[in-house]
């Protein structure tokens, strides 16, 4: 437990450093241009970004507490670039959750056999806890809609997305580590003792088997939100149909009655 707030602790220090303030100025200025350029609408309550390649750097290079600062800046500064309805606190400190994250998981990283599963485990995290659950149950508070009703379309979304996620990550992290050390050759300091070494294999193994098997139940929640709503929707349609059907049969009754002849529809041909 003192190891992890020393994470912390560390990363509150990088701030006193003038290096750490340019590189992450800069980082920032990345997360903007690829947060209002490079990413994809996919409905009013999902968008596909990019920009996470530069939150995750910041947590990768100066840990959590400078992260989740990084963070909080990008998610208002992007609001103040370009206003998306009205500011939200929520969805600032989610952002800033998920950055904080990135440095939990990636502040020790090197580039060796740990690194992929750094990278697995800190964007499965983020995805699991700020994009399935934190966000929806946001967005579902803010537009007034049901948990369920957007929670199906996000998780497959998300969960179809984590593998070119963590590709993306895979292939950039490295050399952005790699470029970080040769420009500064010496400046970075890394703590070995940490979950995803030799001596934490066991921690990082049950830890990783739980965020699949969260993923796994996520999947399954959305395929059983997408039955019932098939299920709801074929419902209604039988019922309109029957009514369709009651609605004709007092029409027939009524012609009937009055000894008024039905009139005949047209035929497609006509």
């Amino acid at each position: 437990m003192k190891s992890f707030f020393n994470l912390f602790v560390r990363s509150a220090k990088e701030l006193r450093s003038l290096r750490c303030l340019c590189v992450v100025a800069m980082l920032i200025a990345l997360d903007l241009v690829l947060k209002l350029t490079v990413s994809i609408e996919v409905t009013s309550h999902l968008k596909i970004s990019f920009a996470f390649i530069a939150l995750a750097s910041i947590g990768m290079l100066y840990g959590p507490t400078v992260s989740f600062a990084a963070g909080i800046v990008t998610d208002i500064l992007g609001f103040i670039i370009e206003p998306s309805g009205a500011f939200d606190i929520r969805f600032t400190l989610i952002e800033a959750l998920g950055a904080l994250l990135y440095g939990l998981f990636l502040y020790n990283a090197v580039n060796d056999k740990w690194m992929l599963p750094r990278i697995v485990a800190a964007k499965s995290t983020v995805v699991v806890v700020c994009n399935l659950f934190l966000t929806t149950v946001t967005i579902a508070a803010v537009y007034g809609n049901g948990f369920f009703a957007i929670f199906p379309a996000r998780a497959l979304a998300n969960l179809a997305q984590l593998p070119l996620d963590v590709f993306l990550l895979f292939i950039f992290l490295p050399i952005i580590l790699k470029a970080y050390n040769i420009v500064f050759k010496g400046a970075r300091k890394v703590d070995q003792n940490s979950v995803f070494s030799d001596a934490g294999m066991g921690t990082a193994i049950i830890y990783v088997v739980c965020l699949m098997f969260i993923a796994v139940c996520s999947l399954g929640i959305a395929g059983q939100s997408l039955d019932d709503k098939s299920d709801e929707l074929e419902d209604r349609l039988d019922e309109q149909s029957e009514q369709l059907e009651v609605m004709q049969t007092e029409l027939d009754n009524l012609y009937s009655e009055l000894d008024i002849t039905k009139p005949q529809t047209a035929s497609a041909e006509e």
